[in-house]
């Protein structure tokens, strides 16, 4: 006798600036799961914040006007488990799993805890230099002490030199992020930053090779191989979703194999080190493009990922089918993972002393 397909509602879209990215990975998600193991309900989230039904959570995905305005959050009766297919803020900032928590209901992918600290960039590297793991130096503004005092602010986000990175720290898919090369066009690039965030994060670039790689949490912790992202300049918005400009190569060519060590060991003591769980992909830059090049302090963890890209072209999927993972037992693996997760012995609300 075969068991009944477990229900699992599969949340996407949101309030947040990468809504699109978040249709397309779900679309992918949705179109792969195994309609034999799991009853899929559909739940979109509007650009505002609410949450759809059944029908008008089909039309979101797909494209078309919802056709309603939806209402606070909700989960269809009898949910098992959910999947958030959810990129950035109101969703992959530990909220969402955080409600979950508190609901009781198995979640894919990273808590509360996890979820907040990956989606930080400066958390994060507190948390990973604080353990001796190498990260690309920062500096860092805030809203408040922009308007307070500019020319200081301005000195300390130049420290590392030109060309930098200016970030908002609590985004993804590059969103707001500008590449500066002069001194007088960082300010205008701080401003930009602050439209999405109320702390930007200012790092040096690092020439050569941007790589990553994949981890999946199942009943053991696997960890793929490094794929590159091959591009000329750099991976912009544009390049991510909207041209072909980038290159993805999957497996990364010609690296030593003490490199590619060091870097699943890395990705691995991330993965621990930030309390993630289910699955992340790990951002690393390599200084130069030396063949054979073997020497741990000039790679650099740029960024992890906790909830990352299932899109068409998306580098999580593509590693680990690499690792004959398809897509459809890599989604098992990680519904099963969360399962596995909520059955685990959880911490308790001490008794009242009387």
């Amino acid at each position: 006798m075969t068991s009944p397909a477990l229900p699992l509602a599969v949340l996407f879209g949101g309030p947040s600036e990468e809504h699109e990215i978040s249709l397309r990975s779900a679309r992918t998600v949705v179109e792969h799961l195994n309609p034999a193991r799991y009853e899929v309900h559909l739940v979109g989230i509007t650009r505002e914040g609410g949450w759809l039904g059944p029908e008008a959570s089909r039309r979101l995905l797909y494209g078309e006007d919802p056709g309603e305005a939806g209402g606070p959050p909700a989960l269809p009766a009898g949910t098992a488990c959910v999947f958030p297919v959810l990129h950035g803020p109101f969703g992959e900032d530990g909220r969402v799993q955080g409600w979950l928590e508190l609901l009781g209901v198995p979640c894919v992918g990273s808590g509360s805890v996890g979820s907040q600290l990956a989606i930080d960039k400066v958390l994060t590297k507190l948390v990973l230099r604080g353990n001796g793991l190498p990260i690309i130096p920062w500096s860092e503004v805030d809203r408040r002490r922009w308007s307070e005092d500019r020319s200081a602010a301005l000195t300390e986000a130049a420290r590392h030199g030109f060309p930098c990175f200016v970030k908002p720290n609590r985004l993804g898919s590059s969103v707001g992020i500008s590449r500066v090369e002069h001194a007088d066009e960082l300010a205008a690039a701080i401003e930009a930053a602050l439209e999405h965030d109320a702390l930007v994060v200012i790092e040096p670039e690092i020439p050569g090779r941007e790589i990553e790689v994949a981890v999946l949490e199942g009943e053991t912790l696997q960890v793929s191989e490094p794929g590159e992202i091959a591009l000329d300049g750099w991976y912009d918005y544009a390049a991510k979703y909207e041209t072909d400009a980038a290159e993805l190569k999957v497996p990364a060519d010609e690296l030593h194999p003490a490199t590619v060590a060091r870097l699943k060991s890395l990705s691995a003591e991330a993965f621990r080190l930030l309390r993630m769980s289910g699955m992340a992909r790990v951002d690393f830059r390599i200084l130069d493009k030396q063949v054979g090049y073997e020497s741990a302090g000039r790679i650099y963890i740029n960024e992890v990922n906790s909830i990352p890209g299932f899109t068409s072209i998306s580098m999580y999927p593509k590693l680990f089918d690499l690792a004959g993972i398809g897509l459809p037992h890599l989604l098992d693996e990680l519904v099963q993972a969360a399962l596995r997760q909520a059955a685990a012995p959880q911490p308790r609300a001490a008794k009242a002393q009387v």
